[in-house]
């Protein structure tokens, strides 16, 4: 069991492509604490959180067993780890995993903002089975795991596989999510579309040669970014796609957030 008396601790371990979702998440909670664990990955949500009259406090990893001991009540611990983890699913994995445990002994539950990640975090909630806590991982309300975080910002799988299909055959789309469409370029990076994406010329080589024709523009409902609509323009401009719209939500954050959520309290 935890060395400490449960305080209904939950741990976001998250992608910091996640942040929207996560200041939604905390948006509409206001009655937890929130903790930040102070790293280069926190910055954006820390001017959100401020814009939003939010309050937050920030600790190392190191100083988060005694943070969270001096809280009551719901406490939200956001983690955002390195983005550039995303370009290696393997390391990805090893240093979520790591992560997991090196902070499961003094917090309440863990949610894990990302999907399936190629393939390799699919089975974290079966690998951490005998923890005292629960460990969780972004669903649909089928239960499936999602894909990435275009199929969580689709909020189904099914929604995410008929959107993927281009116009025409063989026209595909690339998918921008408000964070994505801020940071296109280290996203460019880190799904090695490209090394260099400052290099529009040979990117969009790359872009040609994989099929890409559209530029797929994903709203889902949350305005923290007010570039949104201005980068889909940009990216558009650069690579001359034309722009698809489409809906998305908040479904796959909010489900499980609240499945968690009751999974701790009922205890």
């Amino acid at each position: 069991m935890n060395s400490y008396q449960q305080k209904n601790n939950i741990l976001f371990l998250a992608c910091r492509m996640f942040e929207d979702e996560v200041v939604h998440l905390i948006e509409n909670d206001r009655d937890a604490k929130v903790v930040l664990i102070d790293n280069e990955e926190s910055k954006g949500i820390k001017g959100k959180l401020d814009r939003l009259s939010i309050g937050y406090g920030v600790a190392s990893v190191e100083e988060l067993e005694n943070t969270l001991s001096e809280n009551n009540g719901l406490s939200l611990v956001v983690y955002f780890l390195e983005f550039a983890l995303d370009e290696d699913p393997q390391l990805l994995k090893e240093e979520v995993y790591k992560t997991v445990e090196e902070v499961a002994s003094f917090v309440d539950g863990i949610l894990a903002f990302y999907g399936l990640c190629g393939n390799v975090l699919g089975s974290i909630e079966y690998d951490f089975r005998e923890l005292d806590i629960p460990v969780r991982i972004l669903k649909d309300k089928g239960g499936h795991v999602v894909d990435d975080c275009i199929c969580a910002a689709f909020g189904d799988r099914g929604l995410y596989i008929n959107a993927m299909k281009g116009e025409e055959q063989g026209e595909g789309t690339y998918f921008l999510t408000p964070m994505q469409a801020v940071y296109w370029k280290e996203m460019l990076v880190a799904t090695r579309l490209t090394p260099d994406p400052d290099n529009i010329e040979l990117t969009k080589m790359v872009f040609d040669y994989s099929g890409y024709k559209y530029v797929g523009k994903i709203d889902i409902g949350l305005y923290y970014e007010d570039e949104f609509e201005n980068k889909v323009n940009e990216f558009s401009n650069a690579f001359e796609f034309k722009i698809r719209n489409f809906e998305g939500s908040t479904e796959v954050v909010d489900l499980s957030y609240e499945s968690i959520k009751k999974e701790i309290l009922k205890k």
